[in-house]
Order: structure tokens, then C-alpha cells, then sequence
């Protein structure tokens, strides 16, 4: 390919899309600790003293859902890394757009005692999800957040066609530092080498996982562990009502599928008659609910078993999208590596702003419209950080609805104002 041509496209790659893989790069590094923060500020709500006692886990969702006649059972989350104790979570039996809700309960294991109650939408954790994988935007942030990981697969690779050349005639790793520039440039080299395998994952991934709505229903793919009954054993409310024995679904799991770890049991609201059982085997890098059991209600006879290792290429290729891209299949030493790594994902935006404003400095203050480079550093930074933080208030305070609200007329807002200013010097 040209030269010139892979110098355009790197270089608008990183003018136009720079400012989001920055912003992506450092809610992403956040975000990967999320469980860890969550147990840090919420130590009550997630963590409870070990004891050889066993509570009853339908005991504690009979008490649990009269507190709440009006919402349904959606889920029960089992205990597991950074978790002691039963989640149960709550769906409203009455909807609304501007204020969706998931009730969470926790549960102590050991006693059945209530510890505490959230609307997760309103939890921290849940913000650091959101504004990563959505911007905090409901409508089509995921998809937004596809295309900057296209941009940074596009981005990485143009940079290896580009920098690799100069690599050879440089020894890895040399940072000259007679200019500003030089240095950075430097830097933004030696980095994005370093952090290409890197990169290219997260850029394939965030693809995929912003996209994958799209992608499946134009391809025609089916989720490869989905099961669901034909015939329709309940009444949609005869279903929601229906006494389950947890426990003994529970033993049922570890008999059917003794490496698996249940994580969520999940039954059904449709009238299908069937509860999910989704699980971790220990040492597999796919995606933590991947594994599968399902169970009739009412017989707890076996109807479906999807173990992860016994499938084949393409399905093992769709559950290693979201471990690989949030790295939290191999503990707190991976999860290390990867903030370090996305810090430098991060950097390289950076510097190949620093690089090009340095680049463009001289002709710019000809031209009598240079700003200096901390101001607009200063600016950008203070813009970012402003931004992550007053979403963050607005959603543990307000929950989801108002705050996506405001973020999708802020940003859509921004953008006409962007297109209006670049065509009224035209019109003129």
C-alpha cells in the first residue's frame, strides 16, 4: 500500500477517533476491577464471616419476594470470587424508560439474613460498566464503541505498516530527546510495538462485542448455548408465580455437571417452565456464563447441557470475545497486565496528539491561531475527567434513564454543532 496513503489514514484514524480510544482506554482499565471496587465500597453487602452453616437458598427467595409484590424474580447470583454471599435480583412488574430498574437483595448464605438492598442501576459498579461499554449512552453507544475498536485495529495496523520500517533502522526501545516531538514520537513507537498484540485483541473484540447485535442478525448466527421450549408449559403469570426448590436445582447442577460452578439461576417469566443454570468451569478463558444446564420446573428433569470444552471452533471463538476483552479469566495478575496495557493504549492517543500539534505548531502560528500545548492538554483532560465524573454522580443518584438521556442530547447535540460549524463557512 502507499505510503502516503497509510500516513492519511493513521493520521485521521487518530485526529478523529483519537479522543475516544482515550476515553475508552481509561474506563477500561477501571472497569476491570469492578467486582474488587464493588466489595471495596459495599464490604456489607458482599462480604460476610465463613461458617460451616447453610442457609436455605428458597427459603430466602420465599421471604424475599413478599417484600416486593411488585416485582418479579429474574435471577439469584451464587457467591464466587469477591462475592460471600446470594444476590437476588428483582425485575418491576411495571416498566418505565426513565427510571429502569434491577432490585438487587443480598442475602447471607450462612444465616438467610437480608444484609441490604440497591437498585444496581444506581451502583457504582454499574457505572463503570456503562460508561465503557456505552458511553452512558442507551441508544447506540455500544454500537459507537464498535466502531472505535475498529478504529483501533485499523489504527494499530496502519502504525505497524508505518513504524515497523523505522524500527529497523532504530534499536527497540532508543528514545532520543533532543525535541519534544522526537521523543514522543519516539515513545508512540516503541509502545505501539510493544502493545500491538494488545491492541489488535481489544480492537477485534470491542468490534465485536459493540457490533454484535448487527453482525449476528446480518450473518444469520444463533447464540450457540441458547435453548428454549416450543411449547409453552405455564400461563406467563403461572410461570412468574411458580414455587422453584432452589436447593434442589442446585444439588441438581453439581450432579449433572460437577466441574461447573453455578454462578446465576435464572428461571423463566414466559410460560416455557424451565430454570437456567449458568456457570464457570475453573481454568477455561471463555466467558464466565458460557457453560449451561437447563432444568423443567416442575419434574427437575434435565433438559439441556452445554459444556463450553465439548463444542466446536465457532463457539468456542464467541465466548472468548468478552474473557479476552476484559481479561477476567486468569485473577488479579492478568487484570494487572491488562490496566497497565490499556493505560498504554490510552498514551498512544496521546502522544500521537502531542506529535501531530507539534508537527502543525509553526504553520499554526503563522496563521496567528496557535494555543500552547499544556492549555490544550489542560483542556482536554479537564473535559475528560469532568465528563466521567458528573456522569458518574448523575447515575448513582438518578439511576439509568435520566442520566443516558442528558448524555445522548449532550452528545448528539455536540455533533450537530460540529457538522453545523464546518458547513456554514460553505453556505457562505
Amino acid at each position: 500500500m502507499n505510503k502516503n496513503l497509510l500516513w492519511k489514514i493513521h493520521n485521521w484514524l487518530g485526529l478523529y477517533t483519537g479522543i475516544v480510544i482515550l476515553f475508552l482506554s481509561i474506563t477500561g482499565a477501571a472497569a476491570l476491577f469492578r467486582p474488587e471496587i464493588d466489595q471495596l465500597l459495599n464490604p456489607n453487602l458482599r462480604q460476610v464471616e465463613p461458617s460451616a452453616e447453610k442457609a436455605s437458598l428458597t427459603e430466602a427467595v420465599a421471604k424475599v419476594l413478599p417484600m416486593h409484590p411488585d416485582k418479579y424474580l429474574f435471577e439469584v447470583e451464587m457467591p464466587k470470587a469477591y462475592l460471600d454471599t446470594w444476590i437476588i435480583r428483582l425485575m418491576p412488574k411495571e416498566k418505565s424508560r426513565l427510571n429502569p430498574m434491577i432490585w438487587e437483595v443480598f442475602i447471607n448464605p450462612h444465616t438467610g439474613e437480608v444484609l441490604g438492598e440497591r437498585n444496581y442501576f444506581k451502583s457504582f459498579s454499574y457505572f463503570l460498566r456503562n460508561i465503557h461499554v456505552r458511553f452512558y449512552e442507551a441508544y447506540y453507544g455500544r454500537q459507537i464503541v464498535g466502531l472505535a475498536g475498529i478504529a483501533l485495529f485499523l489504527s494499530t495496523i496502519t502504525g505497524l505498516l508505518i513504524y515497523g520500517k523505522f524500527m529497523k533502522k532504530q534499536p527497540f526501545g532508543e528514545i532520543r530527546s533532543n525535541k519534544l516531538r522526537i521523543t514522543q514520537a519516539d515513545l508512540h513507537k516503541f509502545i505501539g510495538i510493544s502493545a500491538l498484540a494488545f491492541n489488535m485483541m481489544i480492537g477485534i473484540t470491542g468490534a465485536w462485542l459493540g457490533l454484535q447485535s448487527y453482525i449476528m442478525y446480518g450473518l444469520d448466527i444463533p447464540q450457540p448455548n441458547n435453548f428454549s421450549r416450543k411449547e409453552k408449559v405455564f400461563t406467563e403469570k403461572e410461570d412468574m408465580n411458580y414455587s422453584l426448590d432452589f436447593d434442589a436445582i442446585y444439588q441438581k447442577s453439581q450432579i449433572e455437571f460437577p466441574n461447573m460452578i453455578p454462578w446465576f439461576i435464572r428461571p423463566t417469566t414466559n410460560g416455557e417452565g424451565i430454570v437456567q443454570v449458568l456457570g464457570n468451569v475453573p481454568g477455561q478463558a471463555y466467558e464466565r456464563r458460557s457453560n449451561k444446564l437447563v432444568f423443567d420446573k416442575q419434574k427437575q428433569e434435565l433438559l439441556f447441557k452445554y459444556n463450553i470444552s465439548d463444542q466446536n471452533f465457532g463457539a468456542k471463538l464467541y465466548y472468548v470475545q468478552e474473557s479476552f476483552h476484559f481479561g477476567d479469566f486468569a485473577g488479579i495478575s492478568l487484570k494487572i497486565l491488562y490496566f497497565l496495557l490499556a493505560l498504554s493504549s490510552g498514551y498512544l492517543s496521546l502522544s500521537g496528539f502531542i506529535i501531530y500539534l507539534e508537527r502543525t505548531r509553526k504553520l499554526k502560528s503563522r496563521l496567528g491561531k496557535t494555543i500552547s500545548l499544556k492549555s490544550q492538554l489542560s483542556q482536554w483532560t479537564i473535559g475528560i475527567m469532568s465528563t466521567i465524573v458528573i456522569i458518574g454522580i448523575l447515575s448513582m443518584k438518578l439511576g439509568l434513564g435520566v442520566p443516558s438521556l442528558l448524555v445522548a442530547m449532550a452528545f448528539y447535540g455536540y455533533l450537530i454543532a460540529i457538522i453545523v460549524k464546518k458547513l456554514l463557512p460553505k453556505a457562505k
